[in-house]
């Protein structure tokens, strides 16, 4: 017999091998291609046309779901014309129907059309069905989704009675999307897990990711960002484990991290998911991607790449004929506008900037985005543009064509999203205020930030409660504008408190205690001490430094998802009466910027005062010359000619900082001790360089509502038994000598020191200790806060350590580098070792905020231990410490210069107690 001979049930073998890999397409594409290449070359022997053309739509279908289009597309062609040559129509049918869908992924919703009405005229009962949900897919992509639900409706039912679970669970993936963009939340997640039981049962893993997917898409657009991060963590593992990249999961994942403003982050997924749909020349979804590095990137005040990416994406859809998405690209492109004119800040004041009809950024051109965008069915970004169109007719002087846009930007605070509630009551606001109606603008701003903080509440993880309250910038600083115009001291006071570390004064969610945790921040320490190892012998590393990476991840996506608490977690701001209560005799001073100009409030004595400063630019520009003198004077290496000059510096920069911050108080302040309450980028000043501070007992806090809740842990704290820890860490000069002495001053104080020091131990001995002295180098990691850490025996103790402990010490002094300086979010929210010791149980820190000289540390501490044991509260222990310190060397002086103290400072400690 000749080869390409083949007898009958041979034949049946090539049909059944062909209908197998047609089965395998969309669940193992890579074997049901290499089966369908068997198949077809079977077929072709047998001339067999009908088995060659299901063997073609195999390996079509599968070739599409490995992102080869190019051999997508020639395959389904090749099935179509196999099919006719076999006489089948419901073959052809078929094969136009599965090269619609190519032809979508490929950029051309035109062709595709046109081949799934081919299709359904081929095609009866389940083919015809199946058609219709395919039709439904490409009626969705374009933005036509009554059509596409119509659709749907119509399938369903035909492919229930067939009992067809793979093509009913796509179906239901798709709705739920459509539902999604509706809000009909409870109806997208019911698909979903319909969806899911189904590919449970049916072993459709590749549906099950996309199910898994969809709902995390539910979730993220609800609101519940830890449940959509978990849901599409799930996807990603399903989606590794057939082999796949899906750029539309980076997408999804990045809209979610924006939502949540971990902009950098939101733009590296944003980004892979434009490369990846270029590589895969998947260019019907490429320009969405390209649309969400626009909006990344202008989040990231990258104004170039969010204006150039606008553009790709509007030129993207416009050649594609989606009409709705061009709505949206167009709206982009107008926000870059806008950034580029510096009215761009979400903050709706005046600008003074002379805005005229025709301009790129006039209110008619914003109006008219939001009509095109409400008619695409865009709700968010037309309320966003509405609000918009409303400011620009404001800083015009037109109050009525302003209401028009902010009424109907307004009527969205009472449902939807947080951020978009939120928005909807500072349009009410800015209606309310072009009224007149000042004190009702007041109060529709108060709801705003209720809406956000509750939002907050719900989230578990401190980084993405720090992040998300970027959405109450606009409302804080539009009610601390009214109240620096009416010199309303306490209102300003009010508005200043809203505006700054709302995240930490949240009662904290302590992250999971399970084995897993715990074993990846284990795993973490040793991974980095090999990398310290590797690069002591001088080995490469680089393979430990991705296991690092990776482990960092691991232990940040873990912690994100988890859940936060019901209810508003966040305590209301403390009272004037209530503060006054706690100060006594010490004087509050609470630092506020608007518009680059600098106020003051003070509260001394019960009695509120509003302090106009000037500009903020001196102080800034001061700042970035500080740390730099102070460094050059603790270096040993620093010649006598160095010295000079940054004495020079740092006293230049003192005074200047001291002649605008504190001198134009003094009247009021006298010699009583401060508590200074500094905006974000004044975290960081070492207050006791400036003359007025020499001396004088500093306590420092980022809100005033932070210092209140620092007292009151005191006062509950008082008459506790204490226990004191003292650890040395590892490769830090005079470390072990400090800790002997610190520890002999106390005595059973537990010293932990040597290869004793390990995360494990020094956890559990300061896990509700009184008082804890820790000597050792800190590193402040500001690409991502929460591994800012302590060096330990083991490797880093970081900031998801210290969240693990049920309580953390109620007097914490560090005494290495840089720990009491926080990173500052675009919220000003802080994050950072001091921050989460502050938001938790410690009543108060001592800690620099620069880098210090390690042997000029040791007679420091002591000094103020000593002081602390005769009595005395912490800012004044150590205001006489660092005065009895500074008369030394220039390293003395940069020693005593760097440490603040933060919290409670003015109140005795644990330790001042045992001592009488």
């Amino acid at each position: 017999m000749r080869a390409n001979e083949r007898s009958p049930s041979a034949g049946d073998g090539w049909s059944a091998l062909a209908a197998e890999a047609l089965r395998l397409a969309t669940v193992s594409p890579e074997r049901a291609e290499a089966l369908g290449r068997q198949a077809e070359q079977g077929g072709r022997d047998s001339h067999d046309w009908a088995t060659v053309s299901v063997a073609l739509r195999a390996s079509g279908v599968a070739a599409v779901q490995l992102r080869r289009h190019d051999v997508a597309l020639q395959r389904l062609r090749g099935a179509i014309a196999a099919g006719r040559r076999a006489g089948e129509p419901r073959l052809v049918g078929e094969a136009h129907m599965s090269l619609a869908s190519a032809l979508v992924l490929h950029g051309a919703p035109g062709r595709a059309f046109a081949s799934i009405d081919a299709a359904l005229r081929q095609l009866t009962g389940l083919s015809a069905a199946r058609a219709r949900i395919q039709r439904s897919a490409i009626l969705q992509e374009i933005g036509r989704v009554d059509e596409a639900l119509d659709d749907l409706r119509l399938a369903l039912p035909v492919l229930r009675r067939h009992g067809d679970v793979e093509w009913e669970t796509r179906a239901l993936s798709n709705r739920s999307l459509m539902f999604t963009a509706r809000r009909l939340f409870a109806a997208a997640e019911a698909d979903l897990v319909r969806a899911q039981r189904l590919c449970g049962e049916n072993g459709l893993d590749l549906a099950d990711a996309y199910a898994q997917q969809n709902l995390g898409c539910v979730y993220g657009d609800r609101g519940d960002v830890p449940a959509a991060l978990m849901h599409f963590d799930a996807a990603a593992e399903r989606y590794r484990e057939l082999g796949l990249e899906v750029g539309e999961l980076l997408m999804d994942r990045a809209k979610v991290l924006l939502s949540v403003r971990l902009v950098a982050e939101a733009r590296a997924s944003a980004e892979a998911a434009a490369a990846a749909f270029a590589a895969q020349r998947r260019t019907m979804y490429l320009p969405e991607a390209q649309l969400l590095v626009s909006t990344a990137a202008l989040l990231d005040n990258d104004l170039a790449t969010a204006t150039s990416a606008a553009a790709s994406a509007a030129r993207g859809f416009a050649r594609l004929g989606r009409q709705g998405w061009l709505a949206l690209a167009r709206y982009a492109q107008l926000q870059a506008a806008v950034a580029a004119t510096s009215l761009g800040n979400a903050d709706s004041q005046p600008t003074g900037l002379a805005v005229k009809e025709g301009h790129p950024v006039s209110p008619r051109r914003a109006r008219a985005r939001a009509e095109e965008l409400e008619r695409a069915g865009w709700s968010v970004p037309a309320l966003e543009a509405r609000v918009l169109a409303g400011r620009l007719a404001l800083d015009q002087g037109r109050p009525e064509a302003a209401r028009a846009d902010l009424v109907l930007a307004a009527r969205a605070r009472r449902s939807g999203p947080a951020d978009v509630r939120a928005r909807a009551w500072l349009a009410e606001a800015l209606l309310r205020k072009a009224d007149g109606r000042r004190r009702a603008a007041g109060s529709a701003l108060r709801a705003g930030l209720r809406v956000v903080e509750d939002y907050q509440a719900t989230l578990g993880a401190t980084e993405l409660r720090a992040h998300v309250s970027v959405h109450r910038g606009a409302l804080a600083r539009n009610g601390l504008r009214m109240a620096l115009a009416d010199g309303d001291a306490r209102a300003a006071h009010w508005w200043a408190e809203r505006g700054r570390a709302s995240a930490t004064r949240m009662r904290p969610v302590r992250p999971p205690d399970d084995p897993a945790l715990a074993h990846d921040l284990q795993d973490l320490r040793a991974t980095m001490a090999e990398i310290d190892r590797a690069r002591g012998a001088g080995l490469a590393a680089s393979a430990m430094v991705a296991r690092q990476v990776e482990l960092e991840h691991r232990i940040r996506d873990h912690i994100r998802r988890t859940p936060g608490v019901d209810g508003r977690a966040a305590a209301g701001s403390p009272s004037v009466g209530e503060l006054a209560g706690g100060l006594g005799d010490t004087a509050l001073v609470e630092y506020l910027e608007l518009d680059q100009v600098l106020h003051a409030v003070t509260i001394i004595g019960g009695r509120v005062r509003l302090h106009a400063l000037g500009a903020s630019h001196p102080v800034r520009h001061g700042l970035t010359h500080l740390p730099f003198a102070l460094h050059r004077l603790a270096h040993p290496a620093t010649t006598t000619i160095q010295l000079r000059a940054a004495t020079s510096v740092l006293t230049h920069v003192a005074a200047t900082l001291d002649a605008i911050l504190l001198a134009p108080l003094a009247r009021w302040l006298g010699d009583r001790p401060l508590l200074i309450v500094p905006m974000g980028w004044l975290q960081s000043l070492p207050w006791s360089v400036l003359d007025s501070c020499s001396g004088r007992p500093v306590s420092v806090s980022p809100s005033a509502a932070l210092w209140h809740a620092a007292y009151q842990r005191h006062a509950a704290r008082v008459g506790q038994g204490q226990v004191t820890v003292v650890v040395a860490g590892p490769g830090l000069p005079g470390a072990l000598e400090e800790a002997r002495a610190v520890a002999a001053l106390y005595p059973g104080a537990q010293l932990l020191r040597g290869a004793a020091a390990t995360a494990s131990a020094v956890g559990a001995a300061m896990d509700g200790a009184g008082l804890a002295h820790v000597a050792a180098h800190g590193t402040l990691r500001s690409d991502n806060p929460l591994f800012s850490s302590l060096q330990l025996a083991d490797g880093p103790f970081t900031v998801y350590d210290l969240e693990r402990l049920a309580r953390t010490p109620h007097h914490v002094i560090l005494a290495a580098c840089d720990t009491a300086r926080s990173h500052v979010t675009a919220g000003e929210e802080i994050l950072g070792l001091a921050a989460a010791l502050l938001r938790q149980h410690t009543a108060t820190l001592v800690a620099p905020v620069v880098p210090i000289p390690d042997a000029e540390t040791a007679p420091l501490m002591e000094r103020y231990h000593r002081f602390l044991l005769a009595g005395q509260p912490p800012a004044s222990a150590l205001a006489q410490a660092q005065q009895q310190h500074d008369q030394g060397s220039p390293r003395s002086r940069a020693s005593a210069a760097s440490f603040i103290c933060l919290g409670a400072g003015h109140t005795a400690s644990p330790a001042s107690t045992r001592a009488s």
